[in-house]
């Protein structure tokens, strides 16, 4: 009975393993004293999330941006088609022509910038790294840079690394990889966007 236990709390882990921030800037600087003004204005950003948003979409491969080959965007389509609003997808090309040459290298800044160039409301960005078997998902205002929820996931296994143990070079294995990681990410985005719709004003 006792791994039969173990095999269910796991699952419920797995299943529940996103995590939403709506906590109040306010309430949090009224809590205690804060004197740094750069902390004091990372911890002011107030929660006002709303839908039909205009939402933007970034996959980064080893923290750098890139396009999304047609069968891993298949993976997310039917999920991101309920979401109440615009689905843009930024690609790597966009980030590289953007006026700050470093955009091809993840910065969640610079990825608020070249966002809000194309007068985005939401960014989700999707972050994978092959080498060490994880893909994590971050849903953040693009005005604010606040983060209103996050998903990780880490598939059972090694994760496949190149001749000499290090990251991967090869695109078709990358392809690869990061195909198995988004199909083991899809329903914690989904139930991401269910419960950011939810929690909606």
């Amino acid at each position: 009975m006792k791994p039969f236990i173990i095999l269910i709390t796991t699952a419920l882990l797995t299943a529940c393993s996103v995590d939403y921030q709506n906590t109040s800037g306010a309430a949090y600087l009224a809590a205690g004293e804060v004197n740094d003004p750069e902390l004091r204005r990372a911890a002011a950003y107030e929660p006002k999330l709303h839908f039909p948003a205009r939402i933007g979409v970034v996959k980064l491969v080893y923290n750098q941006i890139t396009t999304t080959p047609s069968a891993e965007r298949a993976v997310f389509a039917e999920t991101l088609s309920r979401a109440p609003g615009e689905i843009v997808l930024l690609s790597a090309l966009e980030a590289r022509m953007s006026n700050n040459r470093n955009h091809f290298r993840f910065d969640q800044d610079r990825i608020r910038h070249l966002a809000a160039s194309r007068h985005l409301d939401y960014v989700l960005i999707i972050s994978y790294d092959p080498s060490q078997n994880t893909a994590e998902a971050l849903f953040m205002d693009v005005r604010s840079g606040y983060p209103y929820a996050s998903a990780e996931t880490a598939p059972q296994g090694r994760g496949p690394r190149s001749f000499w143990g290090g990251r991967l070079h090869n695109q078709n294995r990358i392809n690869t990889a990061t195909l198995r990681l988004a199909r083991a990410l899809a329903p914690k985005i989904e139930a991401m966007l269910e419960g950011l719709i939810a929690r909606a004003g």
